[in-house]
């Protein structure tokens, strides 16, 4: 980069920029067209008023706009922030997402996917009830929602800080708005409402990554020079093959470790699956899985090529060691201020497109927190009638307007964050290995019963705590430590000539991935958060086949069929059926004498 063009992009900071009357008529337009959205579908369209209209949108949805929505729920403000500044910082090896998408998309379609579509379950969670015990069903389903309300006001922190950044306004004002657009429309429009807004909103983010991209990669001089400078500067990293799991990323941890995230977020989430029932047939659903594999891949490689496209415009001066901007996470909208600042309009669709992504994820997550705390926790306590119905899509709304204020009021905790895409996947990683466990455990291990199931997730839930826990503890002392990818800042010292600015040069070594000190940290608190949830799982399906047999497994030829994949089903035993007379006798009934033993649990 020659001195002008740094000179040039250190004039730009954050604080500079401002919004102008294109900007904002792109930003409003993009919430009246969310609102009127959820008018439409809540006052105009087939009333939302059962649990199957409301939560499952009359299960008349085609695959292309449930895709479109299980996309943008997944592709949040976190990601679009949190992906570019992953690459800039420690190389490209998130590209091996294309890996993750392909096995992830696989494993729901041959083992998550037909038993939950077999069985027709509002909840998800219902399945650990019919599988094992209601209080399996009951812990699961706290631990979900729990993490819906952890982690929704970080997505929503993220766009509206950048906001926040390029317009002036309060932090605090710009957040509450945000949420209560989104509260209203997923309120009274249902499932519809939030599945058609994804996808105008997945419009809009794709178009804003594109446009900003574009000019990126222009501005520096095309693909070719992009990719140069990217491997020059040790950024193209993509066969990384070390087995190791105490290294932060590697094809391993991506192609393995995130598959697991993923599997979680994807393959037994109440989010997604209430979005492939929403479908009339299996056939559907698989059609909307394999679209959303294509779609992840391509929007997960576009934030990583944006990455790379800031590492070559910032080659010779990195805004991050030289204080430019505050935290590593701003490092996208600095760079969206520095190519795109002079164009009426696209720092607005930009913006946009996070705020956008930010409300997919939000509205998709309280629809969903609402369908499960009604299913589990309030229906049984509301006498059947006439109304009971109206009265549960009632109560579904109200519910989604309390976690909506709750999560408006978790937005003013996160101003001290560390780096938001390691935050984000040990925040998972709290309760996701559980949760996944469970389900792995009923789908996968025939012999698994109500006590190994307990057991494990128990198990599992409190050894992640403490090493999570650990792990956070070893980082603030920097016993523990990720370095960066080293940066070469020779271009700043035009910034000291002309700007008097002062450089804090980040070290140009390359670094270890783990910092060695006089007291090193327990080997379980060096695992990679990348491996979460896969070490999260995997307890929880050991230690519960362990306990299960231990304590006395049942008869495989007693199990239910349909509670198992096909591709377990063809290795189980014929069903046993008793030999009965003729005669007018009572009903057998079998039941599970460990279901009732914990009935009351």
């Amino acid at each position: 980069m020659e001195g002008g063009a740094i000179a040039d992009f250190a004039l730009h900071e954050l604080k500079q920029l401002t919004f102008g009357w294109t900007d904002y008529t792109l930003f409003a337009g993009l919430l009246g067209i969310s609102i009127a959205i959820g008018v439409y579908f809540g006052f105009f369209s087939k009333k939302q008023d059962n649990t199957t209209e409301y939560l499952l949108a009359g299960k008349s949805m085609s695959f292309i706009p449930v895709s479109m929505s299980l996309i943008a729920s997944h592709i949040s403000g976190v990601s679009l922030l949190a992906i570019p500044s992953e690459v800039y910082q420690y190389g490209s090896q998130y590209a091996a997402c294309v890996f993750t998408s392909i096995i992830t998309c696989v494993i729901i379609s041959l083992i998550y996917l037909p038993v939950f579509y077999k069985l027709q379950l509002t909840s998800t969670f219902e399945y650990l009830e019919i599988r094992f015990a209601r209080p399996v069903r009951l812990l699961a389903s706290f631990l979900y929602t729990l993490s819906l309300v952890i982690y929704i006001p970080l997505i929503i922190y993220v766009p509206a800080l950048a906001f926040s950044q390029a317009t002036g306004i309060n932090l605090y004002l710009i957040s509450p708005v945000i949420c209560i657009v989104c509260i209203f429309y997923t309120t009274i429009g249902g499932l519809k409402a939030v599945v058609w807004a994804d996808t105008i909103q997945m419009i809009v983010t794709i178009g804003s990554l594109f446009a900003v991209l574009t000019l990126g990669t222009v501005a520096v001089g095309g693909v070719s020079e992009v990719w140069r400078i990217a491997e020059e500067g040790g950024r193209i990293v993509f066969w990384n093959m070390d087995p190791s799991p105490f290294a932060r990323n590697s094809f391993w941890g991506m192609s393995v470790g995130m598959v697991m995230t993923w599997l979680a977020g994807l393959g037994i989430s109440q989010v997604s699956m209430q979005r492939f029932l929403a479908v009339p047939t299996l056939k559907e659903a698989q059609k909307s899985v394999l679209f959303m594999s294509v779609g992840l891949t391509l929007l997960k490689w576009i934030s990583v090529f944006t990455g790379l496209t800031m590492y070559a415009r910032y080659s010779k001066c990195d805004p991050i060691s030289n204080r430019m901007v505050a935290r590593s996470d701003q490092i996208l909208p600095y760079y969206v201020l520095d190519v795109a600042g002079d164009i009426p309009g696209l720092p607005g669709l930009f913006l946009s497109g996070l705020v956008s992504a930010g409300l997919s994820t939000m509205s998709a997550g309280l629809n969903t927190a609402a369908g499960t705390i009604y299913e589990d926790f309030i229906e049984s306590w509301i006498p059947s009638s006439n109304n009971k119905e109206k009265l549960a899509a009632n109560i579904c709304k109200l519910t989604v307007v309390v976690l909506g204020l709750v999560c408006v009021t978790l937005v003013f905790l996160m101003d001290k964050l560390g780096d938001v895409f390691q935050v984000s996947m040990t925040l998972t990683g709290v309760t996701s290995g559980a949760m996944l466990g469970l389900f792995s455990l009923g789908m996968l291990v025939p012999w698994a019963t109500t006590k190994g199931a307990v057991t494990g997730g128990v198990v599992s839930m409190l050894l992640m705590v403490w090493m999570i826990i650990g792990a956070q503890w070893n980082m603030a002392n920097k016993t523990l430590t990720y370095p960066a990818l080293p940066v070469n800042n020779e271009g700043c010292s035009i910034l000291e000539t002309v700007f008097n600015v002062t450089s804090t040069l980040r070290p140009s070594t390359t670094p270890a991935t783990v910092i060695a000190s006089e007291e090193e940290p327990f080997f379980l608190f060096s695992i990679s958060f990348m491996y979460y949830t896969l070490f999260g799982s995997l307890t929880v399906v050991i230690v519960g086949t362990i306990v299960s047999f231990l304590l006395g497994a049942p008869e495989i030829s007693d199990v239910n069929r349909d509670h198992f994949p096909p591709l377990v089903r063809r290795f189980l035993p014929p069903k046993k059926y008793m030999e009965v007379s003729l005669h007018n006798v009572p009903t057998a009934i079998v039941t599970n004498p460990e279901k009732e033993e914990l009935k009351n649990f």
